[in-house]
């Protein structure tokens, strides 16, 4: 099955996974960021967007591009809290629907706009973006450069990138590494995570500068948990029930990431960059 099939069935089959993570309303579809005052799971993720926005330094009029947007809970929470306009993408029919329903219901159809594109390349104009917004989206690109390359031809000049997500630390995987993360991103039709020297690479050659990376494993870790849980109690529940292929794989899946970030076989990061 070609890789963007399997991402948009993926996203269909799991969404009431989805649903139940991301809280009430519009849900956000990532692992969210704790730290020493955050007090639940719904604040976690909303804090997510709230650390992202501030490393971007967000200013009014900022025309901001999410990229994989999802059902577009990052680019309503960007209008909502900022004085911005924002585009978000999606290969996803089904999430694109969603996005613009949710915009609707928050009164954003003016300020948030959803269209089915791949951010790998869109039809946008050159230089037509102040911040290209990439949250748990970018692992999907099976080449992450060509995405770069993207981000960098639609960004004005002084633009800004931000990406959240997956990376490879290790340079050489132990087999059992390998066995936990395969087991894990394969069955969220991840095609793989870059390595950490690979993307600044890419950021590098495509003319990105002031790149910088921030390794925030620890602050995913109670989610990373929770995922983990609610895979182990999840599993025989799907599989009693007659779910599909997809959703019982998604459950394992859920068990899997865990196991693999315990071992050090992936962190998580964010990688910032500018035009």
């Amino acid at each position: 099955m070609e890789q963007n099939q399997k991402i948009k069935e993926y996203y269909e089959q799991s969404d009431s996974s989805y649903q139940h993570w991301g809280g009430e309303g519009v849900y956000n579809i990532h692992y969210g960021f704790w730290d020493g005052k955050t007090r639940s799971h719904v604040e976690a993720l909303n804090n997510m967007n709230r650390v992202l926005a501030e490393k971007l330094k967000i200013k009014p009029g900022d025309k901001i591009l999410d990229a994989g947007c999802g059902v577009g809970a990052s680019a309503i929470w960007l209008a909502k809290n900022y004085d911005v306009e924002v585009t978000g993408i999606t290969i996803s029919e089904f999430q694109c629907e969603k996005a613009k329903n949710f915009a609707k219901k928050e009164g954003l159809s003016g300020r948030v706009k959803f269209y089915i594109q791949d951010f790998n390349k869109t039809n946008f104009p050159d230089k037509i973006f102040d911040i290209v917004w990439g949250l748990e989206s970018i692992c999907y690109a099976e080449k992450k450069g060509k995405f770069i390359r993207e981000a960098y031809r639609i960004l004005k000049n002084n633009g800004k990138l931000i990406v959240a997500d997956g990376f490879i630390k290790k340079d050489n995987l132990s087999r059992l590494d390998k066995f936990f993360l395969n087991n894990w991103i394969k069955k969220w039709a991840v095609p793989s995570l870059a390595k950490i020297g690979d993307f600044q690479k890419d950021l590098d050659e495509a003319g990105l500068k002031n790149i910088e990376f921030q390794d925030i494993t620890k602050n995913i870790l109670p989610s990373s948990w929770e995922i983990f849980k609610r895979g182990i109690f999840g599993w025989p529940v799907y599989k009693l029930s007659g779910k599909n292929k997809i959703q019982i794989d998604h459950v394992k899946g859920c068990i899997s990431q865990y196991l693999a970030l315990k071992k050090g076989a992936w962190i998580y990061g964010i990688f910032y960059a500018e035009n």
